[in-house]
């Protein structure tokens, strides 16, 4: 198997970013001029694509891990995803889906602790990645 069939089965896996696909040909040690010449092909057969990458990302995380706004960001930023993309990829966030999530990490908190205590539960959804005014609302309603 060639370098470059190693990192097509690496995109065939699962949707990746641009930077995700650069680090790992680094890694494989490729040539840095091949490695422009291949991500090029890849980004043609359509293996790599940021807007995908950034559109299956958010799915994914928004409806298993139940991530807010803030943290979605800044992972996507981690990824190399683009401002642009990252601001039309967001706005695409069902927000019924949204609240209804953050509303499940307070019932779910509550069910778990005993004595909720409203500052652990706050840094907790922070650490989620909600915000400041969506946190204070949403607990004021549920608590």
């Amino acid at each position: 198997m060639t370098l470059a069939d190693k990192v097509r089965k690496f995109c065939e896996y699962q949707d990746r970013s641009e930077t995700e696909v650069r680090r790992k040909m680094a890694q494989l040690l490729i040539p840095i001029p091949e490695r422009e010449h291949l991500l090029q092909e890849l980004i043609e057969e359509k293996y790599v694509d940021d807007e995908r990458f950034a559109e299956s990302f958010i799915r994914g995380k928004v409806n298993q891990k139940r991530w807010g706004r803030t943290r979605l960001n800044y992972e996507l930023r981690l990824k190399g995803i683009a401002s642009s993309i990252i601001t039309e990829k967001m706005s695409e966030i069902d927000e019924e889906t949204y609240y209804k999530n953050l509303e499940y990490l307070i019932e779910r908190w509550k069910s778990e602790h005993s004595e909720p205590d409203k500052q652990k539960l706050f840094q907790y959804l922070i650490r989620k990645g909600y915000q400041t005014d969506e946190i204070t609302k949403a607990i004021s309603i549920k608590l």
